[in-house]
């Protein structure tokens, strides 16, 4: 066998020395260890190899620079970030049983196709569009997120992610029941197709609260049509804009109405306030009054109640709605006293009339309420301007959300609620985040003694006068009608205006029905009197406090 032979010498430290070295020897200072010295020729071969490298890198970077500097520049200037916006889930609209009236934005028909454009609206690319989607908008968009994408210059993607995350939006807890909103949308529709009405509304409000628990406006058309995601001809579009029977218009805070009889209740309260009559008076109508015209004496001014109702108190008035009675009682007539014109107005403001209610919906109207320094005729203010502003007519226009307030302010003997649809912000689990407050406008606003006087007058029309399709139901009702006529045209709006129960009121209510024929014999009375009976047989009252979401009340 042969062996290499080792040229390097062995010293004689190397002959003694073993691993476990010998007692004495600090191992930690490396003491009793041989040194190996790094061979010269491996800083040789590592030299080398860096060499290599330089050289390798510097030929790239010459290629690149030189060669196809140019092109590789124009691809660079080709490359982009791309930014978008990640849209968050929009938040959900309660009723104030929990059940959703609205889904988040995650389902392309996230809306109820009946009973709930007016009220809830719809949403597009820009957000809320009209309801509730566009009055709490901030609330129900959330935040938007980022998302950044790095593009080359051929479109592809070569990388991605979030450079902001998306903030779902709030859920909405509001005071609409959604059975009793459905129903009462299905009524008048079904009223206005029957009897040949343009459309109605219908407002229902918790007296003591204010809530709005129902808010039905027709016609209308399926949110769905113009909400994001969906695509729908300029044919449609064009249809629904063209419509005369105007579905877009929320009817109930935008539409302006005469409001016929329905202000006789105010009358009689500024008359007995002003002591211009005391309510056992009884006044003659035999079926109109004239008084002279100064333009033609020969031909007196007659103004005509729509019956001959015989000898009439402030009480039967109100139940008979005599025009007779409140001619005299608002303009004055021979020895009995009017309010005036301006003394009208007054009453009608300190309901409310003229202004906006502040209810949580855009595009609410202001309406109006003349007097002679600021009414739209050219001519002089006459007394028949009086008399017709006494009965609700002339120039006077109000929306049914006004209405609404005015007669539950009547129910409440004077306490003028703040209307309001949303009551507070949930989060997911439907618990409250923040519970919003709406203090009453104003109270106190007349005696309480006043209010007794005319809430006897409304239900003696539920129950004999004028309202009396109101009689045979199982909740007793404090009622007023009301026939305003449009123009000549020989159709007028069908009012009924109410508040139940009568000796301790929980709910009032408002319905239109609008532009009928002023032959039909059908109208507000009619549905409201199929709403309250509805009520009545799925015991709604009784449930109305009972309702899961209790703890926002």
């Amino acid at each position: 066998m042969r062996y290499k032979k080792n040229k390097r010498g062995i010293e004689v430290e190397e002959i003694f020395l073993d691993a476990k070295n010998m007692p004495g020897y600090h191992k930690e200072n490396l003491e009793g260890r041989v040194e190996n010295p790094i061979k010269s020729k491996i800083f040789a071969h590592l030299g080398s190899v860096f060499l290599v490298l330089f050289f390798v890198f510097l030929g790239r970077a010459v290629y690149l620079q030189a060669i196809t500097g140019d092109a590789l520049r124009d691809r660079s200037e080709k490359n982009y970030l791309k930014v978008s916006a990640i849209v968050p889930e929009r938040g959900i609209v309660y009723d104030r049983n929990g059940k959703p009236l609205l889904e988040n934005s995650t389902s392309t028909t996230k809306y109820l196709t009946e009973g709930f454009l007016h009220l809830v609206g719809y949403a597009n690319n820009e957000g809320g569009s009209n309801g509730l989607e566009a009055n709490y908008d901030d609330i129900l968009k959330g935040v938007l997120g980022q998302s950044i994408e790095e593009v080359d210059a051929k479109g592809n993607i070569i990388s991605s992610g979030i450079g902001e995350s998306a903030e779902s939006g709030k859920n909405l807890l509001t005071s609409i029941d959604k059975d009793l909103q459905i129903k009462l949308t299905q009524i008048i529709k079904s009223v206005a197709d029957e009897r040949g009405f343009v459309g109605g509304v219908g407002i229902v409000i918790d007296v003591r609260t204010g809530e709005v628990l129902a808010m039905a406006s027709v016609p209308e058309f399926d949110p769905n049509l113009l909400s994001s995601g969906n695509k729908v001809s300029q044919e449609t579009i064009t249809s629904l804009i063209n419509d005369p029977k105007k579905p877009f218009i929320n009817r109930a805070v935008s539409g302006l109405y005469p409001p016929g009889s329905i202000v006789k209740p105010a009358v009689a309260l500024g008359a007995l306030k002003e002591g211009i009559i005391d309510p056992s008076k009884q006044i003659l109508s035999t079926g109109s009054i004239s008084i002279p015209n100064s333009y033609f004496p020969d031909k007196p001014s007659v103004f005509p109640d729509w019956k001959a109702h015989g000898w009439v108190d402030m009480r039967q008035a109100l139940a008979y709605s005599s025009d007779v009675y409140f001619y005299e009682v608002g303009g004055g007539f021979q020895d009995q006293k009017g309010l005036g014109a301006f003394n009208l107005k007054k009453y009608f403001s300190l309901f409310g009339f003229g202004e906006p209610t502040g209810i949580d919906l855009e595009g609410e109207k202001s309406g109006f309420v003349p007097d002679p320094s600021n009414h739209k005729n050219t001519r002089a203010w006459t007394i028949g301007d009086t008399y017709h502003m006494a009965i609700g007519q002339g120039e006077m226009l109000v929306t049914p959300m006004q209405i609404a307030v005015y007669v539950t302010s009547i129910a409440t003997d004077g306490i003028m609620p703040y209307p309001h649809i949303v009551q507070a912000i949930v989060d997911n689990n439907k618990k409250v985040v923040e519970k919003l407050s709406y203090a009453p406008k104003k109270t106190d606003m007349l005696p309480v003694d006043l209010f007794k006087i005319v809430k006897e007058g409304m239900r003696g029309s539920a129950t004999y006068g004028t309202a009396s399709g109101l009689s045979g139901l199982q909740i007793p009702i404090g009622a007023k009608t009301g026939t305003a006529e449009i123009g000549d045209t020989g159709r007028v709006h069908s009012w009924s205006i109410g508040f139940f129960p009568y000796e301790e009121p929980l709910l009032a209510y408002t319905i239109l029905m609008e532009s009928g024929s002023s032959k039909n014999l059908v109208g507000a009375t009619y549905a409201a009197a199929q709403m309250i009976g509805w009520m009545a047989g799925n015991n709604f009252l009784s449930g109305l406090d009972n309702d899961i979401m209790l703890s926002t009340r």
